[in-house]
């Protein structure tokens, strides 16, 4: 017996006691802790099958089931096919203006097309072979025209132009997929590089229309000529315009001293000469008005070219069987208008005059066609000037 009284047998029943009752809370714990994870698990699985039933999508037909599964691998936007007959998708952007719907003021607008082809073609495409169909039409119908048709289309580009009233035709994918393997421009122009002298805008034209060459100055050189005859014998374009313009900056210098142009880079010297040996220079002096003086060296400048495109035997011989007509244009920045002169056609419908005073041609001379000042004749070197009011007046009083 220890001196305060209690037993070893006393402590060690105490102590075991104690021990039971922490094993028996900490299992209850644990058994506790189990329960609540499973009441939260089955939970959250019925939240997830909720959850998935709202999101589930409605099954698709079986026809469509494949389709649908190769979607899933690719982001684009590919049109449904053509048998499904699908509603067109609404777009901001209204689809380009094609030809049986559309663009007016051209002659060129094929009209015998189906117009709900067309439209549909506009928002699902075409086949080639239906653009190879397209372009023959185009062909067919450029290929009818007239140099005088082709001209007078020409002019009334330029007017919608310079009145403000373009209409910028633009072509749809379809058409420009008609133009893919070849082209039917009715005009060649000879223009020069400037910036403020785009000749489609200027004569407001669309692609395919016009077959354009640029250099400055717009001269005649063995690359510009060389492209002149590829449009003339093998595009078969029916109108030739030589267009030079105001203020053309070439022209300008060109008009500067000879030493002062040896100082210029090679490429850009020799270019500056050959421009300066087209201009007659003693013809300028006598003028005192500088703007004049510019205009007329550009037009000068256009006649040489003019005269010597008629010394090319292969082009003149066209001219002589009425399938080309070239003619000289001089394009005024400030207003927009284009004027035409120093034509070289031999229509049959052209307009006949008779010889002027002093005149020592005995047979009458061809009239330039409706709206060209002048009309260049190679084989006489004469220039016959437009009729007007005001010129048969002045005749008259002679």
């Amino acid at each position: 017996m220890p001196e305060n009284g209690v037993s070893l047998s006393t402590l060690w029943a105490v102590g075991t006691t104690a021990a039971l009752a922490m094993v028996t809370a900490h299992q209850l714990f644990i058994r506790s802790f189990e329960e609540k994870s499973r009441e939260h698990g089955s939970a959250g699985g019925k939240s997830q099958k909720r959850k998935a039933k709202r999101t589930r999508k409605p099954a698709l037909p079986e026809a469509d089931q494949e389709d649908a599964d190769e979607s899933t691998d690719s982001n684009q936007d590919v049109p449904p096919p053509p048998h499904r007959h699908p509603v067109p998708r609404q777009s901001q952007r209204q689809p380009a203006k094609t030809p049986g719907m559309s663009r007016q003021a051209s002659p060129f607008t094929i009209l015998n097309l189906d117009e709900a082809a067309l439209e549909a073609g506009a928002k699902w495409g075409f086949s080639m072979r239906e653009a190879r169909e397209y372009a023959e039409q185009i062909g067919s119908s450029k290929r009818a025209r007239t140099p005088q048709e082709v001209l007078d289309n020409l002019q009334k580009g330029n007017a919608r132009f310079w009145t403000g009233a373009a209409t910028r035709p633009e072509m749809s994918a379809f058409e420009r997929r008609a133009l893919i393997k070849q082209q039917f421009p009715c005009v060649a122009v000879l223009g020069c590089s400037d910036s403020r002298v785009p000749v489609e805008i200027v004569f407001d034209q669309g692609l395919g229309d016009l077959f354009v060459i640029r250099v400055a100055g717009n001269i005649l050189d063995k690359a510009t000529h060389g492209s002149l005859q590829y449009a003339i014998a093998h595009l078969k374009v029916k109108v030739v315009v030589v267009m030079g313009h105001e203020g053309c900056g070439a022209i300008k210098a060109a008009m500067l001293p000879k030493a002062d142009l040896e100082k210029e880079p090679e490429q850009l010297s020799n270019l500056l000469q050959e421009i300066k040996t087209n201009l007659d220079e003693t013809r300028l002096a006598w003028a005192q008005d500088m703007k004049a003086r510019d205009r007329e060296a550009v037009v000068i400048n256009v006649k040489t070219q003019v005269a010597e495109l008629t010394r090319d035997t292969d082009v003149m011989k066209l001219v002589d069987k009425q399938e080309l007509l070239i003619v000289g244009a001089f394009y005024e920045i400030s207003s927009g208008i284009v004027d035409f002169f120093h034509e070289v056609s031999n229509l049959e419908d052209a307009t006949k005059a008779e010889p002027e005073k002093g005149d020592s041609l005995d047979a009458p001379q061809r009239l330039p066609s409706r709206g060209v000042m002048t009309r260049f004749d190679p084989a006489t070197q004469q220039v016959t000037r437009q009729v007007t009011p005001e010129s048969q007046e002045s005749n008259d009083t002679m």
